[in-house]
C-alpha cells in the first residue's frame, strides 16, 4: 500500500514538474519600447509594449495628410524575429496620448481597417490605449504595418 501511494506521488510530482517546465518555456519576454515624438514646441511620449523580439525595434512615426479630419500614427514592425519560425503571434499594446492624437480612433492593418471587434481600445482620461494580436511573417510585405487613426490631432 505504502508503495503505491510512493509511486503515485511520484509520477504526480513529475506531471506537475512537466507543466510548470512546458509553462515557464512558452512564456514570452514583454518589451517596453518609448517614442518621444515632437509637435510644434511639445514632446508627446508613446509607448508600445510587445512581445516582439526583433533586433529592430518597431518604429513610431508621425503621418502628415491633405485631409484635415485625418491624422495618423504609423506603427511598423519590421524584419527578421530572434525565433525565426515563420507565422509568430505578436502582441502589441500602443500607449498615445490624448492631447496629441483623439477623436473618433481606428485602426488600419496593411492597407484595410480592421474591425473594432479584432482589438481593443480604452481610454483612461489621458491616454488611449490600443491592443491588437495580429500574426507575423517577415516575407509578407505590410503584414507589420499598422496606423492608428484619430479625427483630431495635435499637428
Amino acid at each position: 500500500m505504502k508503495r503505491k501511494i510512493i509511486v503515485v506521488l511520484a509520477i504526480f510530482l513529475v506531471a506537475i514538474s512537466l507543466t510548470v517546465g512546458i509553462f515557464l518555456a512558452n512564456l514570452e519576454k514583454t518589451n517596453l519600447f518609448t517614442y518621444p515624438l515632437s509637435v510644434r514646441d511639445k514632446t508627446y511620449i508613446v509607448t508600445v509594449e510587445t512581445n516582439w523580439n526583433a533586433e529592430r525595434s518597431p518604429s513610431v512615426t508621425l503621418l502628415n495628410s491633405s485631409e484635415p479630419s485625418r491624422h495618423s500614427i504609423e506603427l511598423h514592425f519590421l524584419g527578421k524575429t530572434v525565433k525565426d519560425i515563420g507565422w509568430e503571434n505578436i502582441t502589441y499594446t500602443i500607449t498615445i496620448p490624448t492631447d496629441l492624437l483623439w477623436g473618433n480612433i481606428s485602426l488600419i492593418h496593411k492597407y484595410y481597417q480592421v474591425d473594432p471587434e479584432g482589438y481593443t481600445l480604452i481610454n483612461n482620461g489621458t491616454h488611449n490605449s490600443l491592443k491588437m494580436t495580429f500574426e507575423y511573417e517577415y516575407h509578407f510585405s505590410g503584414i507589420g504595418y499598422f496606423e492608428i487613426l484619430g479625427t483630431e490631432g495635435a499637428w
